[in-house]
């Protein structure tokens, strides 16, 4: 599971929406939020609607004119339940349906100024004492620590030892991180530079006991002039692929052969234990079958052809040698049976049988085939 935020200063530039869509599906990232948007409430609609289409969103335009806050998150993965929505952050609670874990996380964008802040963390220490697993990630406009700003104007003092005050009475503090130091720049001339490090994540101490793999990566400022912070909480583990009986196999000439060998083979046991250790036998040696004969298929069937082809350019330059005409046969039946085993996988894992026989049009069914499998996936279940 992957949570981020990226404080991306203006987000009505449709390149720059593209920009924070695009890091959504490259780092699949399940929940994230975008941070000082700029975006008024009306146009922010038909960005959703047009943009976000696979998400559910929660901004806090309630709070703040200027939707200072999008939570973005995948429906199929989390389910999100807002608590808070305040003009500098958004409380909410996080199930995640594969592993039924739930945690709270509050996503974070502090003010620029002292006074308002002042309030920001008189909520958060509030909600400090009702939270159990606990993340906060954001921009805190603040750092903890005078090596966190590089400039050639002073430090507020006042500024870093309240911030530090508050996150040691919340019990919070920063995950262990790589990538960029300081995560916000000004952009400016040399002579006027500042780089600090505004952006962080920060857990409790139930999150690290339950979570102590947690890591956190700040990235290259890209568009904007804030770092993307992504916290990879775990990896999420796929199972390996299901095994399927493919048609093809049986057309292949030592199919029959080999599952009479091994249903002979002698397992010991009860009648049912004897059946699913032959099932078992046989799965173990078709998938060899496969892999010897048929993984890949497309490249075998990309091979084969090419050389058929050499040998049919090698006839051009020997019209009377038997040989190559021996060749050309065997190699053209070895490319027809492969090309037709290509096309017998292809629709069976689509489940399309229209095609004909000359038409693999492989793109067309890899397309389908994902989407087959994206609608098997169940999400989640309401009881």
């Amino acid at each position: 599971m992957k949570i981020s935020s990226w404080n991306i200063r203006g987000g009505n530039d449709p390149i720059k929406q593209q920009e924070v869509l695009d890091f959504l599906r490259l780092l699949q990232v399940d929940i994230m939020g975008v941070l000082e948007t700029r975006i008024k409430e009306k146009k922010a609609k038909k960005v959703i609607k047009n943009k976000l289409k696979a998400f559910k969103v929660v901004c806090n335009y309630s709070t703040h004119d200027n939707g200072r806050i999008w939570l973005i998150w995948k429906p199929n993965n989390v389910n999100i339940h807002p608590l808070i929505i305040h003009s500098q952050f958004i409380h909410c609670e996080v199930f995640h349906h594969a592993t039924c874990n739930k945690f709270h996380l509050t996503m974070v964008y502090a003010s620029n100024h002292a006074i308002a802040r002042d309030d920001l963390w008189t909520n958060l220490r509030a909600i400090s004492t009702q939270v159990y697993k606990w993340i906060l990630l954001g921009d805190f406009n603040v750092v903890r620590d005078v090596t966190e700003r590089i400039s050639n104007t002073p430090r507020n003092l006042a500024d870093i030892l309240d911030c530090n005050s508050c996150m040691l009475h919340f019990g919070v503090d920063d995950i262990t991180s790589s990538g960029c130091e300081m995560t916000w720049t000004n952009k400016q001339d040399i002579d006027t530079l500042v780089w600090s490090k505004l952006d962080r994540a920060l857990t409790n101490v139930d999150w690290q006991l339950q979570y102590p793999a947690t890591s956190v990566v700040f990235l290259p400022t890209g568009m904007s002039d804030h770092s993307p912070i992504l916290v990879t909480v775990f990896e999420d583990k796929h199972s390996g692929s299901r095994f399927s009986f493919l048609n093809c196999w049986v057309n292949h000439p030592t199919y029959h052969d080999l599952v009479n060998e091994v249903w002979k083979e002698s397992v010991q046991g009860s009648l049912i234990f004897t059946l699913f250790g032959k099932l078992k036998n046989v799965k173990k040696r078709l998938k060899t079958l496969h892999k010897e004969n048929f993984n890949q298929i497309a490249h075998r069937v990309q091979a084969a052809r090419d050389q058929l082809y050499d040998c049919q350019k090698a006839i051009q330059g020997d019209f009377s040698s038997p040989d190559l005409y021996a060749k050309e046969k065997e190699l053209m039946a070895t490319y027809l049976a492969l090309k037709a085993a290509e096309s017998t996988i292809l629709k069976q894992k689509a489940k399309l049988y229209h095609i004909s026989y000359n038409d693999s049009s492989s793109k067309y069914f890899s397309v389908i085939i994902i989407e087959r499998q994206q609608q098997q996936i169940i999400g989640h279940i309401k009881v």
